[in-house]
């Protein structure tokens, strides 16, 4: 197995990542893991035996689901991920409400305060 990543959508209120990959053979998927090591799009993942490796560097990725990826589907993943993050032009802080998984921040955004009115 050798896929490399496109881009990674992470969903704060799971502690979960979405990683869209791609095959040598051209075949997209999206892996749905968990873990502390977070891939972004240019990591190379491969594995030998059961460990999962991040760009030659084995990983605590726990893999959840596989499933093909298509424009679609992504988008919808992109949208209800509820990560500020997640995109293209991503925040100099975090202004999501409410709690996030990640121990800390996969992007290495500061959480605001919140505003009391």
């Amino acid at each position: 197995m050798h896929y490399n990543v496109m881009d990674s959508l992470m969903c704060p209120l799971t502690g979960t990542v979405f990683s869209g990959v791609i095959t040598r053979k051209n075949l997209k998927l999206i892996i749905w893991y968990q873990g502390e090591t977070i891939v972004q799009a240019g990591d190379v993942l491969s594995s030998t035996g059961k460990k999962l490796l991040v760009n030659g560097i084995a990983s605590d990725i726990k893999i959840i689901t596989v499933f093909p990826f298509n424009r679609a589907n992504w988008a919808l993943l992109s949208s209800r991920t509820g990560c500020p993050a997640n995109g293209t032009r991503p925040p100099s802080a975090c202004h999501r409400p409410g709690t996030c998984r990640f121990a800390s921040c996969p992007y290495g955004l500061e959480k605001l305060a919140a505003v009391e009115e």
